[in-house]
């Protein structure tokens, strides 16, 4: 099982900015370094922050890639809020020109998996027909599955709580959606705030070893892991069904250099016991 840890200054990680400098080549080459010098075996940014680079930005970091020096395993906050997947308008081309042109450039810097979180953009609208609207998310995570097929990349669906989306809330759900759409570069993540959220049942992480290919961990008020018991109870199930990929920080940080060491700690401990 490798650690990971999410650079700061994405969509829910807005604390610790100060220690990593606003612009994107900056933060990325910054950030990756901080979490490697922590300990941890790779790094996972936002989308945004890699559709934000230039093209000279891309070349220097795939020079980097190529030298070791830099890992960004994944990416999250897949689509920007101003691409809803469901919508009656004919903002569809608009959506996958983005998801084709982040893709490629997510690939062509070694990340290996995308996380289709985004709860506002696959939020379906109070009103709108849910049969319909579930397949447009549907034919949305079959383009992705697509396009990731020609990169080498997998699509990665994120359960998230009701509180932020009204589309697949529960690791189950998200486990049902795989499974029928079987579709080759379309996995799952389990994230352990959002589980905690739900009442989930941990048991659903040994139902679905199959098709888990990705986590998140926090506390249960989005800090960092090792504040209560779930985070510990968490890390066991992964532990019990021999899970061997990754697990990433995903949460708010005060003092990032201070808390990403003391999460990373954790981990390594926890993973070791």
């Amino acid at each position: 099982m490798k650690i990971s840890c999410c650079i700061p200054g994405g969509s829910f990680m807005p604390q610790g900015e100060k220690e990593i400098p606003m612009a994107p080549l900056t933060r990325l080459t910054e950030g990756c370094r901080a979490i490697a010098a922590l300990g941890y075996d790779c790094a996972e940014a936002t989308v945004g922050m890699i559709t934000s680079l230039s093209d000279e930005d891309v070349a220097f970091l795939q020079n980097e890639h190529a030298a070791g020096r830099f890992d960004l395993a994944a990416c999250n906050s897949f689509i920007p809020g101003h691409l809803p997947i469901v919508t009656d308008d004919n903002g569809t081309e608009a959506l996958y020109a983005f998801v084709d042109g982040a893709i490629t450039r997510m690939a062509s810097l070694g990340v290996r998996y995308v996380v289709f979180g985004s709860g506002r953009v696959r939020t379906i609208p109070e009103g709108c027909d849910r049969a319909k609207a579930e397949k447009q998310i549907e034919a949305f995570i079959s383009h992705c599955n697509d396009v990731c097929g020609k990169h080498g990349m997998i699509l990665v669906i994120e359960p998230l709580n009701r509180a932020e989306t009204n589309w697949c809330n529960k690791v189950s759900e998200g486990a049902e959606i795989v499974r029928r759409l079987n579709l080759d570069n379309v996995r799952l993540l389990a994230d352990g705030y959002h589980m905690a959220r739900e009442e989930e049942p941990l048991s659903v992480i040994a139902e679905n070893r199959d098709i888990l290919l990705h986590c998140h961990v926090a506390s249960s008020d989005r800090r960092i892991p090792g504040k209560t018991e779930y985070e510990g109870a968490f890390l066991d199930a992964l532990k019990a069904i021999g899970y061997d990929g990754i697990v990433t920080v995903e949460c708010g940080f005060g003092d990032f250099q201070k808390e990403a060491a003391e999460a990373a700690e954790y981990l390594r401990k926890k993973l070791a016991e």
